[in-house]
């Protein structure tokens, strides 16, 4: 099992390396190998390609680490701690969301989102729902990271939080506001 570990964190390693100098989509699962000196059979005994390497190194590095603090995602202090572990990697995290595509780390981290918001943020009467709110929402908080992560000067995580809990309010009392007044005449 320690073995295991060491060999995905050679290969992790070596994509990050590799991503200061090119784009994902530039990087082949031979760079990777020839990078970390293994073969591509270890490469893909351990991932399927190298986007499922990106969601391994987000899960373990950011959801994991988070969850082992905290023993929640639901909180302040968690939210600031993943923000921050994402913050302290820019470069390698600003390259990692941009690639598109199915399994793509955009795709992961709004998965991730998906019960969050599901748990946290929709109220039993509007259980229906639920589905399209979570997406919804989720793809919200997905382009408003990315919008934090690629902006320039990137803002501290802990006033990117406060901008996103304000955003948050005012986008609910405008809109209840908005479609209740529209829906009363």
């Amino acid at each position: 099992m320690a073995n295991n570990l060491l060999t995905k964190t050679a290969i992790a390693n070596s994509i990050k390396k590799l991503i200061e100098k090119k784009s994902i989509s530039k990087i082949s699962v031979s760079d990777i190998c020839r990078d970390c000196n293994i073969n591509r059979k270890t490469f893909y005994y351990h991932f399927g390609d190298k986007y499922e390497l990106l969601i391994w190194i987000f899960k373990t590095e950011i959801v994991d680490s988070t969850y082992e603090k905290y023993n929640t995602i639901y909180s302040y202090d968690a939210a600031l701690h993943f923000l921050t572990c994402i913050y302290n990697n820019q470069t390698f995290y600003i390259k990692a969301f941009q690639e598109m595509g199915p399994h793509s780390l955009r795709d992961y981290f709004g998965d991730v989102l998906n019960p969050i918001v599901e748990e946290l943020m929709i109220p039993e009467d509007y259980e229906s729902e639920t589905e399209i709110v979570a997406d919804s929402f989720s793809d919200f908080l997905v382009s408003s990271f990315l919008r934090w992560l690629t902006n320039y000067p990137v803002i501290t995580p802990q006033d990117y939080l406060e901008q996103l809990i304000c955003v948050g309010s005012v986008l609910s009392v405008r809109l209840s506001k908005l479609f209740f007044e529209v829906s009363s005449k």
